[in-house]
């Protein structure tokens, strides 16, 4: 990890809805890769973005829904934060030291939409999809968090850790 990168606080949220299906953005943004590597095409994430100033983990991820999904703060209940992680990454062309926190949140809503997005993820942001725990583990399209379906059972079911778990970290 290279701690001279600016660093990006950033908060993605594990959105379930009744079904235990969990909501995927895809993403196709060339100046979006890993250091030192080609860009490898589309890929999948969860919904979530930078905590902006005098924002709490909380507030972001209900902005940040609003503005990637449409839901708004009484769609959705958010739980705790469950995962932690760290990497670099090459971010709309910009080496970033990105820190990310993985908070749940549940919502009976399954119509989402992208019309709400920011000026910088209008164009990258392709499209939303409810993805089951099957349907993660046997994809054959990269997802991200690349440990995802070996973690995702426990939220499913409610079993949280005590505290957040490290799911990413650089190699």
């Amino acid at each position: 990890m290279n701690l001279n990168y600016p660093i990006r606080n950033s908060v993605r949220i594990i959105l379930l809805n009744d079904q235990n299906e969990l909501l995927l953005m895809c993403i196709d943004d060339p100046r979006t890769k890993q250091i030192g590597e080609e860009y490898k095409g589309r890929f999948w994430t969860l919904a979530g973005g930078e905590i902006e100033n005098g924002e709490d983990i909380e507030k972001t991820a209900i902005r940040e829904l609003a503005e990637e999904t449409g839901l708004s703060e009484k769609d959705i209940e958010l739980g705790p934060v469950v995962w932690t992680g760290e990497l670099d990454l090459i971010l709309y062309g910009k080496p970033t030291h990105i820190k990310e926190k993985y908070i749940v949140a549940r919502t009976k809503k399954k119509d989402v939409s992208i019309t709400n997005l920011t000026e910088e993820e209008i164009g990258v942001v392709k499209e939303l999809a409810w993805f089951s725990l099957n349907q993660i583990t046997n994809s054959k399209e990269t997802i991200f968090p690349t440990l995802l379906s070996q973690y995702l059972p426990d939220i499913i079911k409610g079993d949280y850790p005590k505290k957040p778990l490290e799911i990413v970290k650089e190699a």
